[in-house]
This record gives structure tokens, C-alpha cells and sequence, in this order.
């Protein structure tokens, strides 16, 4: 009969040490797998991490970028604004000008002939030659006892010359009224170039900045394309590091059940395991020493 019991006891004992090479090796593979996905698990949420702050910052960098285009775009409105009011306001005073250049012309024009036919008239020929007339003397007279001779004219011994003395007052005065009227051209003409240079320095300078800060605005906005093709991608990279954190973290805790979950630990179940192999061990020896 003992040696039947020895037999089971030591059948026994080789399937608790088979028992205890398996759970090691089943313990070697929970470790390798539990310490993988935990360093996945990190992992992962680092990226996690590291993606939602690159977004954060891409989305400021957007924001400000938006705001700088929106402040150019004012500014871009404002100068052209200035330069449409500039525009008119040069079209009236370069309309106004020109009328009265045309003005100064006419009235030059006007004076200039004026004073030519009173010239010709006060410095030149009399208005009227001395008379030569000698009267039709009738052989008969007039009921008073008038000839006809008595009846004629008086005859002027002098030629008509005009109110000299008043002309020469009315002439200087024309001469002032023409100096005027040719300054005056010559000052709106004066004005008016300068006007125009002054126009054309304000234009050139506000296209030039219009120019400058509209290609500003179209540098921003590219800018503002990569950075949202970057955020696609950003998005992109978050969602599969979630995904993976996800992953890592249902495997760890298909690991817990199945390595760590239960009514003992691996430890306690070895010690245990290893207090029934050595009291099988020592009942196998004394059934085999029993009669020594």
C-alpha cells in the first residue's frame, strides 16, 4: 500500500511543480505585457500632452494673425479712403483753378483790348478834324431877316481831342485791373503745379503703403493656411494618440484581471503552492524511510 500512496504522492508533486513552471512562465509573460502597455500608456498620453498644447499654441498663433490682418485691413481702408477724398478734393481745386485761369485769360483778354482801342483813340488820331465847312449863302432871307448864312453853325477853330486828362486815369487803372488779372493766372498756375507735386508725393507715398501692408495681409494669410493644414494634422496625431491611450489603458486592465485580479497573488499562490510540495516531499520520504 505505500508504495501506491508514494506513487500518488510523488505524481502529485510533479504536477504542483509542473503547476508552478507554468504560472512562472505565465508570470514572466504578465510582467513583459503589464510594464508594455503601462509604457504605452505613458506613452501616449505624453503625446496626448505634447499635441494639445502644439494646438493650443497653433490656434493663438492663428488668432493673433487674424487680428494683425483685421487691424491692416483698417488701416488698408483708411488710406484709401484718404486717397479717394484727396482725389476729389485735388479734381475740385484743379477744376476750380483752371476756371479761374480761364477767368484771368478772358478778363486779360478783355482789358488788353479795351486799352488798346482807348490808346488808339486818346494817343492817336482826333475824333474829329477841323471843320471846313462854309454855309450856303441864299440870295433870299428868312421871315426874321436871316440868311441862311445867318442861320448856319459856328464853325470850331480846333480839333476834338477827348478828356485826355480823364483817360489817363481810366487807362492806369486798366493797367492794374490787366496786372491782376495776369498775376492771378500766374499765381493759380504756380499753385496749381505745386498743388499737383504735392498730390503726387501723397499719392505715391499712399499707394506705397497700401501696397506694403496689403502684401502683409496676403503673407498672414498664408501663414494662417499652413497653420491650419498643420492643425489637420495636429488633430490628427491627438485623435490616434487618444485612440492608443484608449487601447492601452482597456489592455492594462485586461492584464489586471488576468495577471493581478484574484482571491491571492502570485506570491502568496507560490508560497503556498511550494508549503504543499515540500509537506508531500517529506510524506514521501518518511512512507519510503519507514521501516529504516
Amino acid at each position: 500500500h505505500f508504495v501506491k500512496v508514494r506513487q500518488i504522492i510523488k505524481d502529485l508533486v510533479e504536477r504542483l511543480e509542473a503547476d508552478a513552471r507554468a504560472e512562472r512562465t505565465q508570470k514572466d509573460w504578465c510582467d513583459e505585457e503589464m510594464k508594455s502597455a503601462v509604457e504605452m500608456r505613458d506613452e501616449q498620453q505624453s503625446k496626448v500632452e505634447e499635441f494639445t498644447a502644439k494646438i493650443s499654441a497653433k490656434e493663438a498663433e492663428r488668432a493673433q494673425l487674424e487680428q494683425e490682418i483685421a487691424e491692416l485691413s483698417k488701416e488698408i481702408a483708411a488710406l484709401k479712403k484718404a486717397l479717394m477724398e484727396a482725389t476729389e478734393l485735388r479734381q475740385a481745386e484743379s477744376a476750380e483753378n483752371a476756371k479761374t485761369v480761364t477767368e484771368a485769360g478772358a478778363g486779360k483778354e478783355a482789358v488788353e483790348y479795351a486799352l488798346q482801342v482807348l490808346k488808339a483813340y486818346y494817343q492817336g488820331a482826333s475824333l474829329l478834324q477841323r471843320s471846313s465847312y462854309d454855309p450856303w449863302v441864299a440870295t433870299n432871307s428868312s421871315r426874321a431877316g436871316n440868311t441862311v448864312g445867318d442861320l448856319a453853325p459856328e464853325v470850331f477853330d480846333t480839333e476834338y481831342k477827348g478828356a485826355q486828362d480823364s483817360s489817363k486815369g481810366i487807362i492806369g487803372l486798366l493797367e492794374v485791373i490787366l496786372s491782376d488779372f495776369d498775376r492771378t493766372g500766374t499765381t493759380v498756375d504756380a499753385a496749381e503745379v505745386t498743388a499737383v507735386g504735392e498730390f503726387d508725393t501723397f499719392k505715391d507715398e499712399n499707394e506705397g503703403d497700401t501696397s506694403s501692408k496689403e502684401g502683409l495681409v496676403e503673407t498672414k494669410e498664408g501663414e494662417i493656411e499652413d497653420i491650419e493644414d498643420e492643425l489637420v494634422d495636429l488633430e490628427g496625431d491627438l485623435d490616434n494618440a487618444k485612440r492608443l491611450h484608449e487601447e492601452s489603458i482597456e489592455e492594462l486592465e485586461g492584464l489586471h484581471k488576468q495577471c493581478v485580479a484574484g482571491v491571492e497573488t502570485y506570491e502568496e499562490r507560490t508560497a503556498n503552492r511550494q508549503k504543499e510540495i515540500e509537506a508531500l516531499k517529506e510524506a514521501h520520504d518518511i512512507l519510503e524511510n519507514w521501516q529504516s
